[in-house]
């Protein structure tokens, strides 16, 4: 990938791109490092780039990928079961496995560190509860086993969020983890979205993910010139933002400009 003569897009891609070369060493290399956190705002492109590292890898069969979904202490271990042998990578993208409370909280939290310790050995995990979940029973799962996948959590809360929720574990996780911050300032927002825009081109042909075959050249060029002409109005400039304006321009060709205009992100609170 070519360098960006702008600095403050160039350094927003390496952020990106450290997501993306962690991701794809989890799946294809031999790394002792078990753990990517990835923390920052919602529509800016973090799953975007995990996803990207297992195309280009070819590596989706080996991919446990679990989107806004929700999880007890025993579907969390039967998870981790299914997908114990090396080279197999759990994500667990917007699960907000911070907001689970009580003794399911606490017992996550002890699998998450057990399950990504550094060790060339084993990393034994085990559950010795009075009574066994049914769906270990369905599933087989034995009340001890040696975990040697990957584990990729994408989330949007901040780590100091995620410190304060998690208390004294939370040094046990850091220590065991590569975080990677992608929190963007509105000018950050701004160029990087402008740069998947017009060089990447994200909202045309099969690399647009929010709809099949992309979109329109004149419609990419409608939404790049309305962002340049009105971001100063907009309260959050975003990949996401951007394909939303691209659908209402080709949903409603007559009435996009007094939609969006309608819409919330296009006044700054």
């Amino acid at each position: 990938m070519a360098k960006q003569s702008n600095p403050i897009v160039q350094e927003v891609i390496e952020r990106f791109q450290t997501v993306y070369k962690f991701t794809k060493v989890f799946v294809t290399g031999n790394s002792a490092q078990k753990f990517l956190i990835i923390s920052g705002d919602a529509g800016t492109g973090k799953s975007h780039y995990v996803q990207e590292a297992f195309v280009d890898t070819k590596t989706w069969e080996r991919v446990d990928y679990n989107k806004s979904k929700s999880f007890s202490a025993a579907a969390f271990y039967v998870k981790l079961y299914l997908n114990r042998n090396p080279g197999d990578v759990i994500v667990f993208d917007d699960c907000g496995l911070e907001h689970t409370s009580g003794s399911d909280f606490k017992i996550i939290t002890e699998l998450l560190k057990g399950a990504t310790e550094m060790t060339k050995g084993s990393r034994m995990l085990g559950w010795e509860r009075a009574t066994v979940n049914q769906k270990m029973r369905d599933e087989g799962v034995p009340t001890e086993f040696d975990f040697q996948g990957s584990i990729i959590w994408i989330t949007n809360s901040s780590f100091e969020l995620l410190s304060k929720k998690m208390g004294p574990h939370w040094e046990a996780i850091e220590s065991r983890s590569i975080r990677v911050k992608i929190r963007l300032n509105d000018q950050e927002k701004l160029l990087y979205t402008l740069y998947l825009l017009e060089e990447v081109k994200m909202l045309t042909g099969n690399i647009c993910q929010t709809k099949e075959g992309g979109y329109s050249d004149e419609i990419v060029k409608e939404t790049i010139t309305y962002i340049r002409e009105n971001y100063r109005y907009m309260s959050n400039v975003t990949a996401r933002i951007a394909a939303q304006i691209a659908d209402t321009m080709e949903n409603f060709p007559d009435e996009w400009q007094t939609l969006i205009d309608n819409q919330s992100f296009t006044h700054a609170s």
